[in-house]
C-alpha cells in the first residue's frame, strides 16, 4: 500500500484457506489481486481464495470493525487470521475440513459472517458495497 493511507478508500476482503476451510483473513488493501499473490509468496503455507470483497471508504475503520466482530475467532492477536469454529467450540459444531465437504459448510458460516460484518458496519454507519467480481491487478 506504499503511498496511500489505510484509513483511505480500498477493499476489505475475507480469503478462505483452499485446504483449510475453517482458516480464513480479513484483511484491507487497495489492490485486493495482487493482495492475495503476496499473501502466497510470503504470508501464507496455501493458496487462499476470495469469498467476499467489499470497497469501503475508509479501509481501517472498516477492517477494524471487522476483526471486532470476529475476536472470538482470532488465531493470533497479532494476526489477521481467523478459525470459522474455534478451538473452543469444536465439540459443539462441525468444524470445516477439507473432506467431507467442508467448504460448502463453510460458506454456511460464512455467509453468516458477512451479515455480522454488514450489520456491524451498518450499525457504526460505515459505507460499503459489496463487490461481486475482482478488481483487476494494476
Amino acid at each position: 500500500m506504499a503511498g496511500q493511507s489505510p484509513s483511505g478508500p480500498g477493499y476489505i476482503y475475507i480469503l478462505v484457506n483452499e485446504t483449510n476451510p475453517n482458516e480464513i483473513k480479513i484483511g484491507l488493501s487497495v489492490n485486493p489481486a495482487r493482495r492475495v499473490k503476496q499473501l502466497h509468496s510470503s504470508g501464507t503455507a496455501m493458496p487462499m481464495y476470495f469469498k467476499y470483497l467489499w470497497h469501503v471508504p475508509n479501509m481501517k475503520l472498516a477492517e477494524e470493525a471487522a476483526h471486532e466482530i470476529m475476536r472470538g475467532h482470532r488465531v493470533n492477536p497479532r494476526r489477521e487470521f481467523f478459525h470459522l469454529v474455534p478451538d473452543g467450540a469444536a465439540l459443539d459444531l462441525e468444524t470445516p475440513h477439507q473432506h467431507f465437504g467442508g467448504h460448502d459448510l463453510a460458506g454456511d458460516y460464512l455467509h453468516t459472517f458477512r451479515e455480522l460484518i454488514e450489520d456491524g458496519w451498518d450499525y457504526l454507519n460505515i459505507r460499503y458495497v459489496r463487490i461481486t467480481s475482482l478488481p483487476r491487478e494494476n
